[in-house]
């Protein structure tokens, strides 16, 4: 992997000393749908982004994506938004939240009207349609082994009776169950993550050195640092997102396997090109008939 080296700058002059070397350091920064991969090797400090949603549990990693499910007709547009976790160490994916509303009404649609086809990835539904059903899911945050999701459901009928819902709610990765916000905050491998302190100041201890986060209001992002024993810092950089948390990786030091795996989902999700959660997301809206467009 290639990483961008912060330039760390010291005041000039004439007789000014070369400043200190960083502590020696590795660890991940994860931040929204933003992944950071900081390394210093006592000379300098390297920072590497990925437009990555990253979780860990029990010491495996996980990528968190958006993909669409498409259950539509030629007269009905059904088309959700499900959750996956992929192992980074194995490829394996997992549902650990599906758009259930969109599932149930394509089943019942294709009980009221047998002789319709589901249609395929590559066609498209009429112009007018008996209904139009779409589900979005936007991942809000990720804290340790837990994944907040927000679901936004829209339906439209030709006979008025629409439908707007937004649902919250809280996953754990593990099992794919929701649990309870308060039982989430308890947990301590979140505690652990997010680091010691409020919104402003923030606080992740190690061994040899600390990571600190203080809330910059002109930029309205959370500026962190390396900090070593002495007290003296590095800066490292913003980051906009609130929901910041750090993977140490050298406490313990990463086996091959997992420094391999991670390094192939960087390289990856920079591939994207984008910043995205989606990595399926194609199917226009379309109204169902006797509505105005």
């Amino acid at each position: 992997m290639r990483y961008t080296a912060l330039t760390i700058t010291a005041l000039a002059g004439a007789c000014a000393l070369p400043p200190p070397p960083p502590p020696a350091a590795e660890f991940l920064v994860s931040a929204g749908d933003q992944t950071y991969w900081v390394r210093s090797d006592n000379s300098r400090v390297k920072v590497r982004g990925s437009p990555l949603i990253l979780a860990r549990s029990a010491g495996r990693y996980y990528e968190i994506f958006v993909s669409e499910i498409d259950r539509s007709f030629p007269r009905a547009l059904l088309s959700g938004e499900r959750v996956f976790r992929r192992e980074l160490a194995s490829g394996d994916s997992t549902i650990i939240y599906d758009d259930t509303t969109i599932v149930r009404m394509s089943e019942d649609y294709h009980r009221q009207h047998p002789s319709a086809p589901l249609l395929g990835p590559d066609d498209d539904p009429e112009d007018d349609v008996d209904v139009s059903a779409v589900g979005e899911t936007y991942i809000l945050n990720v804290l340790g082994p837990y994944v907040a999701i927000e679901h936004r459901l829209s339906v439209e009928r030709p006979d008025d009776h629409d439908q707007d819902d937004t649902t919250r709610a809280v996953i754990d990765l593990r099992n794919g169950r929701p649990v309870a916000l308060d039982r989430m905050l308890r947990d301590s491998t979140v505690r652990e993550a997010v680091g010691e302190g409020g919104f402003v100041n923030r606080r992740w201890k190690h061994d040899g050195y600390d990571v600190i986060s203080h809330y910059d209001s002109t930029q309205k992002a959370n500026a962190l640092s390396l900090r070593d024993r002495r007290g003296r810092e590095w800066r490292l950089g913003y980051v906009a997102s609130s929901s910041v948390q750090i993977f140490w990786l050298d406490k313990p030091r990463l086996d091959p396997q997992t420094r391999h795996a991670l390094a192939r989902a960087f390289n990856d999700a920079t591939a994207y090109g984008e910043r995205m959660q989606q990595v399926s997301h194609t199917k226009a809206r379309t109204r169902a008939s006797g509505r105005q467009t």
